[in-house]
């Protein structure tokens, strides 16, 4: 009877942790339209998250995360177009293949350096640049403010993480508003890390880059 009661309690942690490592390396869904508002926020956050905090890079992860409608290309293609051998150790999560129209087309985009001998742990960041005009005709007007002020609550809530710089706590009415900030939350299940959020918002958008910086070893 004990060995019974072992033997179903092994499986069912065995089950577990491969439950467990399966939802870890599942697509980046982009839950909500990626709109120029708090929903296309959310779709960067929740994309960093899986692919920067989640489990460490790899030469692999890029291709178990790549989004619905998404394709991988070098950084080097990304850019130019075409595969010189510029950029061999990267890998671009890209909706159309290119830069300029990922970003006339207000789409996110993963940027991962993969692992080499040189960066051993890799490097990881998502970028998204969107134009108020592309959802909202008076965006400018309407939400930079209230994106700019929120963005670090949103910042905290949907990655767990505190604020180790110093907060911007004075908001004027302006004709744009940045910010760059360092935080730290935890990654790989059990590791302290940092990452630094550098947002601007004008009167023509949205221009936001998560990056993550690493574990924390101090």
């Amino acid at each position: 009877m004990a060995k019974s009661i072992l033997c179903v309690l092994q499986s069912s942690v065995l089950l577990c942790c491969i439950t467990l490592h399966a939802a870890s390396a599942e697509r980046i869904v982009f839950r909500y339209e990626n709109a120029a508002d708090l929903r296309g926020l959310v779709n960067v956050l929740t994309a960093f998250r899986a692919a920067c905090l989640a489990e460490p890079v790899t030469s692999g992860l890029p291709a178990r995360l790549v989004p619905d409608g998404y394709r991988i290309v070098t950084r080097a293609v990304h850019m130019w177009g075409r595969e010189d051998g510029s950029f061999p150790d990267t890998a671009i999560l890209s909706k159309t293949g290119g830069e300029d129209s990922d970003v006339a087309g207000g789409y996110p985009i993963v940027d991962f350096m993969l692992p080499t001998a040189k960066l051993p742990d890799g490097a990881c960041s998502v970028s998204w640049k969107r134009r108020w005009v592309q959802d909202y005709p008076d965006g400018a007007n309407r939400l930079s403010l209230d994106m700019a002020a929120s963005l670090p609550a949103r910042v905290s809530y949907h990655l767990g993480a505190t604020l180790l710089s110093k907060p911007n706590d004075i908001f004027a009415i302006a004709d744009s508003y940045s910010d760059l900030t360092t935080w730290r939350t935890e990654c790989w299940a059990t590791k302290p890390c940092r990452f630094d959020v550098n947002a601007r918002f004008d009167q023509e958008g949205i221009d936001i880059t998560v990056t993550s910086r690493g574990e924390v070893t101090k």
